[in-house]
């Protein structure tokens, strides 16, 4: 999901419907990093997928790039109320699921058989337990018991192969915004959504309009 480069990003209380929104509660006043972790108006696969943004420029950013920051995102995404301790060997099989998301998401926006390959790593990545939901006594709150990588990663591909039997499949689109090419689920009633989040790339398009309008004529014009 491409981010404005001329400044950061104003984050509300939550970025994520039903998560966290983020580790420590709110995040209201502060301004959002590049490194931060996108919810955004995505279902829980493609939030996955976004852990790797700018992927239509020649220098995609990296939000995984330590072991600890999939720990960090295995919280953050409510897969988990316990950071997991995370190898290099996790975090290398992560971005191979995420990879696989990834490529499967473009393949249901461009409606194409997804890759076989791609279709066995999500499920061998489903098949391991997921974290257990716990209710609270008031019924107000559910923390997720389950302190493993593969417990979450199960919960990312359990994701997409839940939207790939559903009606939403034909509803995948791929981010109008070409430096972003985030996949997520157009669940529009006009079924016109053209940006993974309105809040990232929609109001940066709109941001580069207002200021194209704003430029004087060229000479001669």
């Amino acid at each position: 999901m491409k981010d404005d480069m001329d400044g950061p990003e104003h984050v509300g209380d939550t970025e994520h419907a039903g998560g966290t929104g983020g580790e420590g509660g709110s995040r209201e006043g502060r301004q959002r990093a590049k490194a931060d972790f996108r919810f955004d108006d995505a279902r829980l696969c493609f939030a996955f997928a976004g852990t790797l943004a700018d992927r239509g420029t020649d220098t995609p950013f990296e939000r995984l790039a330590r072991p600890e920051d999939l720990s960090r995102w295995a919280v953050q995404s409510a897969c988990t109320s316990t950071a997991p301790t995370c190898t290099d060997a996790d975090l290398d099989h992560a971005r191979q699921l995420r990879e696989a998301v990834q490529r499967t998401g473009r393949a249901l926006a461009d409606a194409v058989p997804p890759s076989p390959e791609d279709i066995a790593l999500v499920n061998r990545a489903a098949a391991a337990p997921t974290s257990v939901p716990e209710l609270a006594p008031d019924a107000a709150t559910v923390r997720r018991h389950g302190d493993s990588v593969t417990a979450v990663l199960s919960m990312v591909a359990r994701d997409l192969i839940a939207l790939c039997a559903s009606e939403h499949r034909t509803r995948v689109r791929v981010c109008a915004n070409p430096d972003c090419g985030a996949p997520f689920v157009d669940t529009s009633r006009a079924s016109a959504r053209r940006w993974c989040s309105m809040k990232t790339c929609g109001a940066l398009v709109k941001k580069r309009a207002y200021r194209a309008r704003l430029q004087p004529p060229a000479a001669g014009a």
